[in-house]
């Protein structure tokens, strides 16, 4: 009789029974698998091997969960480290308020949601461009292209004075340049006076800045270029041509003023000292007619007949 027939009762090839009463190899893992997880996760109550309702052995629920749940807590403590840069300078936060500033070294925290960490560089230089067209005090249109350089020279106002830095900066910075470029000519900004310039609009940024409390400090302001635009080269050099001829007829008219005013004194001063001999001369014929009619006078009174 083959040994795998319904009259064999279990019997093996060599004549050996199969265990009875026990589930094959992987069902029994697949159990085991499950009555693990079940214990991990803190059930107070899990199947028997066998499948049964029996109770489960006291603490077989609740053993995995606490040392787990200190895991947690103890990684959640360890992600308050952090480490600060010589460039840089760590802000503190708790619940949104500033607490404390740290330096370079590594230093820890209370981690999110109660402390909040934020690093500033207070090293590296930051740049902000600038392009426009801006009026000269001479009614030239140039357009200008500059880069304006700055530090975070104090954290905590950077991160909690201004709203949008780059965007306050860029806007402080067109002021400043329209108002200095427009009291200056465009030889001044074309010519040697550009650094003249460029030091005026960096103190007048800075000025307004430290007005805003806003702890950044400006370094430098360059100007990168500057041009005539070509949509008004022609209208511009008409407009140059006639202040050249302004500036020429009032220095012709200027020599010419200089010219006729000392010639007009000259005359003037000469008919007055003419004027003045003229009067001595009459003065003297006078008095000369009158002295002689005195003695005449005299003579005629001593001797009437």
């Amino acid at each position: 009789m083959a040994w795998n027939e319904p009259g064999n009762r279990g019997e093996s090839p060599w004549g050996k029974k199969r265990p009875a009463g026990k589930p094959g190899g992987i069902e029994q893992t697949l159990k085991e698998l499950q009555e693990k997880l079940q214990a991990a996760l803190g059930n107070a109550r899990s199947g028997p091997p066998g499948g049964g309702d029996g109770a489960a052995p006291p603490g077989a629920g609740g053993g995995i969960g606490v040392p787990l749940l200190v895991v947690l807590v103890l990684l959640w403590l360890a992600s308050g480290l952090f480490q600060v840069e010589a460039s840089d300078i760590a802000v503190v936060q708790r619940f949104g308020r500033y607490v404390d500033q740290r330096q370079q070294g590594l230093h820890w925290a209370f981690p999110w949601p109660i402390e909040k960490v934020t690093k500033v560089n207070v090293s590296r230089v930051h740049s902000v461009p600038y392009n426009s067209r801006v009026l000269t005090a001479d009614v030239n249109l140039v357009e200008i292209g500059a880069t304006i350089q700055y530090l975070n020279a104090d954290p905590v106002k950077v991160l909690f004075q201004v709203r949008d830095l780059e965007s306050t900066l860029g806007e402080v910075a067109e002021s400043a340049i329209r108002e200095v470029v427009g009291q200056a000519s465009l030889d001044d900004v074309l010519g040697a006076a550009r650094q003249r310039i460029t030091d005026s609009a960096r103190e007048l940024i800075q000025r307004t800045l430290d007005s805003y409390n806003s702890g950044v400090r400006i370094t430098s302001v360059n100007l990168t270029n500057v041009q005539v635009p070509d949509a008004v080269l022609g209208a511009q050099r008409d407009a140059n041509k006639a202040i050249e001829d302004r500036e020429r007829y009032a220095q012709e008219a200027q020599a010419y003023a200089n010219d006729i005013l000392p010639r007009a004194q000259g005359t003037a001063l000469r008919m007055i000292q003419d004027a003045e001999a003229y009067k001595a001369q009459v003065v003297a014929l006078a008095q000369g007619d009158v002295a002689r009619f005195n003695s005449v006078h005299a003579a005629y009174a001593q001797a009437p007949e």
